[in-house]
């Protein structure tokens, strides 16, 4: 082992470049932490080229950024020579995707990208700037981790897991604002999600007009749940609130706005 380590030294100095080729497995068993270590290893540049701990920790060889909408294209370094299962790569694309996007990398060919499900990508899976994580299974490459789609026209998003209307809606009974929400593919916004939006966005509370429906039943047999007027249950006077509320007949006219998963 030390001969070893004096050859390489000598050749370093002599030449400023050095190759270690060693036909016989080398064991790293000094005294020390310092004398069980191989120094100096620079980013890898080929495929073929060794990589220090630190290169493998900060994924040099598997992060890349992409450009394209419908094509995603992006090179890593060192190029690998196929697609293999297992792969795991980190992109960060440029812009939003297209519906369906693939992925290129290092001109390999365009591979399909897929969610939870085997689905293809929607249309702004991927955000710009925004680091995804994907690995291949053979043949098409599956985003891990949980994919938040933006969220529709007139929605603004409430929290991290659901899109709640940007205002509310005209005077309706209980159960056809239910309907009413279903109809847009959503749904009436539960107490929390009406509450942390009116809490944490601070235009909200501006477009609160009067009390409106939730989809809660507040544990009462006749009666639906509304939200945003009402006392503070000390005796103060009625107003418009983030918390206040109470219940009503289910047929009598409230404002409603409808909320929608990510």
């Amino acid at each position: 082992m030390r001969t070893a380590a004096l050859f390489l030294l000598a050749t370093a100095t002599a030449s400023c470049f050095a190759q270690w080729d060693v036909p016989v497995r080398v064991v790293l068993d000094g005294g020390q932490e310092a004398d069980r270590q191989v120094l100096g290893l620079a980013a890898p540049q080929e495929a073929s080229a060794g990589m220090s701990v630190d290169a493998v920790r900060d994924q040099r060889a598997t992060y890349t950024t992409v450009t394209g909408t419908s094509l995603l294209s992006g090179a890593l370094v060192p190029s690998p020579t196929a697609y293999v299962p297992g792969m795991i790569v980190t992109i960060v694309p440029a812009e939003t995707n297209a519906p369906g996007a693939q992925l290129d990398l290092n001109g390999l060919g365009a591979q399909p990208m897929v969610k939870a499900g085997g689905l293809p990508l929607d249309s702004a899976d991927l955000l710009a700037g925004a680091p995804a994580r994907l690995i291949h299974d053979g043949s098409r490459f599956h985003l891990i981790g949980e994919v938040f789609i933006p969220c529709p026209a007139g929605f603004h998003v409430g929290g991290r897991e659901y899109c709640i209307e940007d205002s509310s809606r005209s005077d309706t009974t209980f159960y056809w604002a239910n309907r009413r929400c279903r109809d847009s593919n959503a749904r009436l916004c539960t107490f929390s999600e009406w509450t942390h939006a009116c809490r944490n966005d601070s235009s909200f509370f501006f477009t609160v007009l009067n009390y409106e429906w939730i989809d809660s039943g507040a544990n009462d047999t006749n009666d639906a749940k509304t939200v945003g007027n009402g006392g503070d249950g000390l005796g103060g006077p009625i107003a418009l609130s983030c918390e206040h509320g109470g219940t009503t007949l289910p047929t009598t006219s409230r404002r409603y706005r409808c909320c929608t998963h990510r």
